[in-house]
């Protein structure tokens, strides 16, 4: 069985390019290969439209590993194709005010009720990677900015864990940074890579894991010791002052484990 399911415009959209089924999108649709193993293929391609071009990616996915279907299943309470379960997870994001690549269709075709092959097609985040923003700006930002980003990461990650979502690969270069700032001069950020995400997670363990990755990857070098405690000070919000010491304290295990398992990319 084969399905497609597109978002609000999306269809009519495509369709005006010739992409109308499952195998236009899998097999038919040129662009450029930007990542590939031999279970995934990211592609990036541009349509024309009204007021220019607009880029897109493709996930593709090509019979997936048992592990990755029995993560489904835990996740939702059903097995569903790697495409479906990035549908929802963005989808999942988008309805709780954490914003992340935005949703244009996906498909799947399954077998006996297993996935053979799935899609998941997003449209480009106007942003910028924080990584890349700070490897090129840094330097050049007022001390007071540099708060404001460390502070907005901070909310950012508590959006995520209230919406009781886990996110084990919250690294830094995981979030892009939104060309304009709010009403109140903070910053926003979209998440990317959520094919990890695991949703109705009530386990603060996993939490203080979530943040020790995003401690890990904030280098020394731009984040220092009062920046990174203003960010888990803007995560803790409104909690009571005596737990701060305590998240402090796992967060910085988890990091220093991360650490010393791996090591820390340049940026």
């Amino acid at each position: 069985m084969i399905k497609m399911e597109f978002a609000i415009g999306f269809e009519k959209f495509f369709e005006k390019h010739g992409l109308r089924s499952f195998d236009d999108f899998f097999q038919h649709l040129g662009g450029e290969v930007i990542n590939q193993n031999k279970k995934r293929s990211v592609l990036t391609f541009t349509l024309d439209d009204d007021g220019g071009q607009r880029r897109f990616f493709v996930k593709r996915f090509d019979s997936p590993h048992y592990k990755d279907m029995l993560f489904t299943f835990r996740n939702f309470g059903y097995i569903c194709s790697q495409g479906r379960c990035e549908w929802n997870n963005a989808n999942l994001l988008l309805e709780n005010g954490v914003d992340t690549y935005h949703p244009a269709c996906y498909g799947e075709e399954l077998v006996c009720g297993i996935e053979k092959r799935s899609i998941f097609v997003t449209e480009e985040i106007k942003g910028v990677c924080l990584t890349d923003f700070i490897g090129e700006k840094w330097s050049g930002l007022e001390r007071v900015e540099k708060e404001r980003i460390a502070i907005s990461l901070g909310k950012t990650a508590r959006k995520i864990h209230d919406a009781k979502i886990s996110m084990p690969d919250m690294y830094v270069w995981h979030f892009f940074i939104k060309d304009e700032k709010t009403e109140t001069d903070e910053y926003e950020f979209a998440v990317i890579d959520l094919h990890r995400m695991s949703v109705n997670v009530k386990n603060k363990k996993l939490q203080y894991k979530n943040l020790g990755a995003l401690d890990y990857s904030l280098l020394d070098e731009y984040f220092d010791i009062d920046l990174k405690d203003l960010l888990l000070n803007a995560y803790m919000g409104g909690d009571p002052p005596e737990n701060a010491a305590s998240l402090k304290r796992k967060v910085k295990a988890r990091s220093d484990v991360l650490a010393a398992r791996r090591r820390k990319p340049n940026y």
